[in-house]
């Protein structure tokens, strides 16, 4: 999108052009006349085809980097112009009669299948692009008359007559649909024959109704009942319906998709009749909020590794996403063990593996993990110092050129650290290199020991290091990193006289098809469509249904509020609370408190309420509505939840997150408007709308700022390098040890036989009493080897085998 790095896809004799992108990137369709070099043609062809080049044009698609090239379409005459339908299932494209006189609209499956001609007006028609519901298609033609070109629609079966859309003398054509299918961009001929473009608003309930087509209800907005005065479980099902539908793809931060329910929002609180928000820096008002963010990292084409002067092939090393970016000079080695400085702890010494050591304007080569035959109370001090962003860190503050990473012959993790974006780290200010096992032997050849007889050596918790004189390397990391756009969607309920306004919010962003954020699909579920339906469509109804009903009570008169009410809705909380983070940077609104809702869909045993110490008077206002809700309710003390409420409270915003729990679905594609208990969600709605009217009839003084400290300074630096798939159940209270709501497929903890309500009270030999405790256990298991988990099943003690494996 910069305009760096251009790649030539083609390279075939020939005309390729017109291409066009499917919707999820992966393939590209475009036209060429490459056959008409390679086939053998007969007289009549080969005559035709020196005449006009144009004659072989047909369509073939490719993967998006150029491979794997097919040729869809074989007909003579020019077959071009092939666009995709949004769900990428179909193209439509225009082919001209091999005399080139006239052209119909077709479309075909993206295999080549089912060719079929949907127009035979046997004119100049041409330029199809499919609206993004896919049962229409725009295109031009000259039916009306040689030089008059005019924009038409027609089903995208071809079975009824093409409706005329233009009525203006000269050249319409070119058509493209916005992606939410809301407007329609064209180019047009003025009377002095000068092209400029257009742009319109776009009635798909009139072009329905003039094809004959049924009506679609793909736009809540435009169906939900705007006069009720209540919260309607109708219009929460439509909404979780509508943001988990396939047609959403997940909702993937800065995605297509993500751009199409962000305009319907928009577009239902403008009809509401609420407010745009002011912008600081331009002081304009607005309902969408974007931001730019690092989206994705790939390799790009110069990565070098040398070895002693020899290059290294591809497949033995690989930079990491925080990796500086450059070409870094030839210098010798030193190897530094594990890499760690850790200051001592209350019962060991300090572990510095750069002890006597010097490093400065040479190449580290350091071990990955942490050492594995030591005790677990020290393995668990170390881990907290063995994050490989921490490692960088040391080595570039000892002086070091770049950061040689090794898993080792004792790992248990696969040879090469995969390349994936790691989110808002910056680079580490010098080179970070994942090299394999073969590489790093090479480089310690002439320590006196191999590379498996320094780990094991190490591995016991000693100390030692060395210069390797021998060893010189020289690398050039060569990182592309693709820039996209998120927005949050908001809008306000103005109160005259209102100095302060609280803020309502849910995350409508989720992990597309888990290529954003933790996915937990299994190994035949992945790439499938992560629908997010309770994490958090189930939040997003809520925060539109009530805005709904504060809307309507506002208009009917009904309201005496003190505050205004923000309703907002976040994107790449997935990526890292980015959305409400830029929000909370970029308004000019003084936010009084904030309430918000993240997987509030599966209410069972009870609902959380977490951040109530967040301030000291969150307890007593929730008092009220929770007796009136009369639901089983769980008040947490802790802001430090991993959601958008925690961008708020880090701005000394008081923030509460509502809650339902983790579930064996969560992150998964199995996370599916089914699984929603609506009556449930209907309740919590309604617990929240209460309590919305209770804060904003009060002042901005009623919900102090209160300091918590945070418990997670317990988990500080962690890892989670150990992988066993439990679910905890961090709704619980009153619980000794830790109960799990479920186990992921596939799991060690499936395997072991854990299962949902079970409550784990020791874990490798290790007394479990809270969620501390437990992720320290995790963290203190070695990859591999089989331990024990002690649960409570139902008033009974049960010992069960389970082996840790290391998470990727």
């Amino acid at each position: 999108m910069d305009g760096k790095n251009v790649r030539r896809l083609t390279n075939a004799k020939g005309y390729d052009a017109e291409g066009s992108y499917s919707p999820d990137g992966k393939l590209i369709a475009f036209a060429s006349n490459r056959a008409g070099y390679t086939e053998k043609l007969n007289e009549e062809d080969s005559k035709l085809f020196a005449q006009d080049p144009s004659y072989m044009m047909d369509i073939y698609i490719m993967n998006a980097d150029g491979s794997n090239v097919r040729r869809l379409t074989t007909s003579k005459g020019y077959d071009g112009g092939p666009f995709f339908s949004a769900d990428g299932k179909k193209i439509t494209w225009r082919r001209f009669t091999p005399n080139g006189q006239t052209a119909e609209i077709q479309t075909m499956n993206i295999d080549g299948s089912e060719q079929k001609a949907v127009t035979k007006l046997g004119v100049m028609s041409w330029a199809p692009f499919y609206h993004p519901s896919g049962d229409y298609i725009v295109f031009t033609t000259n039916k009306l008359g040689y030089s008059n070109f005019e924009l038409y629609i027609v089903d995208s079966e071809g079975t009824k007559d093409p409706v005329r859309v233009t009525f203006v003398d000269g050249f319409d054509g070119l058509p493209v649909f916005t992606p939410d299918g809301l407007k329609l961009s064209w180019t047009k001929n003025n009377s002095q024959g000068e092209s400029q473009i257009h742009i319109g608003d776009w009635d798909d309930k009139k072009a329905r109704g003039l094809l004959g087509l049924k009506p679609k209800n793909d736009a809540p907005a435009a169906v939900l009942a705007k006069t009720q005065a209540g919260i309607e479980i109708d219009d929460l099902k439509t909404w979780v319906q509508y943001l988990a539908s396939e047609q959403m793809a997940g909702r993937a931060t800065g995605s297509p998709e993500e751009v199409i329910y962000t305009q319907k929002i928009e577009a239902y609180f403008k009809d509401l009749k609420l407010n745009a928000l002011s912008v600081k820096a331009s002081k304009e008002k607005e309902y969408l909020n974007k931001f730019e963010f690092t989206s994705q990292v790939e390799l790009g084409a110069n990565n070098v590794l040398k070895i002693n002067g020899d290059l290294a092939k591809k497949d033995d090393f690989n930079p990491l996403s925080f990796a500086k970016v450059g070409e870094f000079k030839e210098a010798s080695v030193a190897f530094a063990g594990y890499g760690i400085v850790a200051p001592a702890g209350d019962v060991h010494g300090a572990y510095d593996s750069y002890a006597d050591l010097d490093v400065k304007d040479k190449w580290v080569l350091a071990f990955r993990e942490i050492p594995e035959e030591i005790a677990n109370d020290r393995r668990i001090h170390l881990n907290m110092y063995s994050r490989l962003h921490h490692k960088a860190m040391v080595a570039r503050n000892q002086g070091a050129i770049g950061l040689l990473l090794v898993n080792g012959p004792q790992s248990k993790a696969s040879n090469l650290i995969k390349l994936r974006y790691e989110g808002g780290f910056a680079d580490a200010g010098i080179p970070v290199i994942s090299i394999s096992d073969k590489i790093a032997e090479t480089l310690v050849k002439g320590s006196g020991k191999s590379l498996k007889e320094w780990q094991q050596f190490l591995d016991t918790g000693e100390i030692k290091n060395a210069v390797l004189d021998k060893a010189k390397v020289q690398a050039t990391v060569d990182l592309n990193f693709k820039k996209s756009t998120g927005q949050n969607v908001l809008a306000k309920l103005t109160v005259k006289g209102a100095k302060t306004s609280i803020v309502i919010g849910a995350h409508g962003d989720h992990l597309g098809r888990g290529e954003m954020g933790s996915s937990l699909a299994g190994d035949k579920e992945r790439g499938q469509i992560h629908y997010g339906a309770d994490d958090n469509a189930s939040g997003v109804s809520a925060v539109l249904e009530i805005a709904q009903y504060f809307a309507n009570q506002q208009k009917a008169g009904k309201l005496k509020l003190k505050q205004n009410i923000i309703f907002a809705v976040w994107s790449g909380e997935e990526a890292g609370l980015l959305g409400s983070n830029n929000f909370l940077k970029t308004t000019d609104e003084k936010i009084s408190s904030y309430i918000n809702m993240d997987m509030i869909g599966r209410l069972r045993s009870q609902l959380a309420i977490q951040g109530v110490g967040s301030s000291r008077s969150w307890r007593a206002v929730l008092e009220s509505v929770l007796v009136q809700a009369q639901l089983p309710v769980t008040l947490q003390d802790d802001p430090y939840v991993p959601t958008d409420a925690m961008a708020f409270y880090l701005q000394n915003i008081p923030a509460i997150t509502f809650f339902t729990g983790a579930h064996g679905e969560y992150h998964s594609p199995r996370d599916t408007a089914e699984t929603i208990n609506y009556e449930g969600l209907l309740k919590i709605t309604e617990l929240i709308k209460n309590l919305t009217l209770k804060v904003a009839s009060e002042d901005g003084t009623v919900l102090p700022y209160a300091k918590v400290e945070s418990s997670k300074k317990k988990l500080e630096g962690r890892s989670f390098r150990i992988y066993l798939g439990t679910i905890p159940d961090y709704t619980q209270s009153g619980v000794k040890g830790v109960r799990i709501t479920g186990t992921s497929a596939k799991s060690p903890a499936e395997k072991a036989g854990l299962q949902a309500g079970d409550v784990i009270v020791e874990l490798a030999k290790t007394k479990v009493e809270n969620i501390y405790d437990y992720v320290y256990c995790l963290q203190a298991m070695k990859a591999g080897t089989e331990t024990t988990v002690i649960i409570e099943r139902k008033g009974k003690r049960l010992e069960l085998p389970i082996l840790p494996v290391l998470k990727e």
